[in-house]
């Protein structure tokens, strides 16, 4: 059975799905190339936003240790998955992961690259680094460490905790919650966020977007996008919205 499986569940929503139960959807290499050519194949085939979920009783154990040599060498798997997590974060794809059960290690890594966490009440997380003898990589640290509060860093990067689902939630890792367990019902969940977010104004959810990931990092300065809020004020988008706002209200 294929390891990815790919579908297009509502007009400009793109849902992939781990399916290798059987390893706890444990994310190779191989797997790690799917999901990335995955996320440029909705880009490019105009998808608006992109929901990764899993088949089985986990979201993701983390990396494949059948991938992984336990040297310098495993640097290989770091731009792998700095490339998967990185078109995540920088595509104008609005991303939701769906999670239940065990998130751990590259797993929790490849949620943080999406934009909202979805989790149902039997989701655990960890960030392992440290039990397997090593800092996990000091770029993707950088990048996920300001999503959640300091205290929870601490217990993933210290103590290797495990967390449940509430201490998540309290810690800024999960966005959005079901109340139902399992994997069906958070990946409902997810698409359903999802139909919402493509029913949005495409141009200023973009731009949205990109003023969030640029928001915080050196030489930020908000006057720089005041030029692109001025082509939205006077966009066909704009417009439309202000006749459905008139109409509605």
């Amino acid at each position: 059975m294929d390891d990815l499986r790919i579908e297009t569940p509502a007009m400009g929503v793109r849902l992939l799905v781990l399916c290798r139960s059987a390893r706890r959807n444990a994310l190779s290499r191989d797997l790690i190339g799917r999901l990335h050519a995955g996320v440029a194949a909705a880009k490019a085939e105009g998808a608006r936003a992109i929901v990764i979920a899993a088949d089985g009783p986990a979201f993701s154990a983390g990396a494949d240790f059948a991938d992984l040599d336990g040297s310098v060498a495993d640097l290989d798997f770091d731009a792998e998955m700095s490339g998967l997590t990185a078109s995540l974060r920088d595509e104008s794809l609005v991303s939701f992961a769906a999670i239940s059960g065990a998130c751990i290690g590259a797993g929790l890594d490849l949620a943080l690259a999406c934009d909202f966490r979805v989790a149902a009440p039997d989701a655990v997380f960890a960030l392992p680094a440290v039990r397997m003898g090593i800092l996990y990589n000091p770029k993707r640290l950088e990048q996920i460490l300001p999503l959640m509060s300091h205290a929870i860093a601490l217990r993933l990067l210290l103590l290797a905790e495990r967390l449940d689902f509430a201490d998540a939630r309290a810690g800024g890792i999960v966005t959005h919650v079901t109340e139902q367990p399992g994997a069906d019902a958070v990946r409902a969940r997810a698409l359903e966020l999802a139909a919402a977010a493509v029913a949005l104004p495409s141009q200023a959810q973009e731009a949205a977007k990109a003023f969030a990931a640029s928001f915080g990092r050196p030489g930020f300065d908000a006057m720089d996008w005041e030029a692109w809020r001025r082509r939205l004020l006077d966009s066909d988008q704009r417009q439309e919205a202000l006749q459905k706002a008139r109409i509605t209200k």
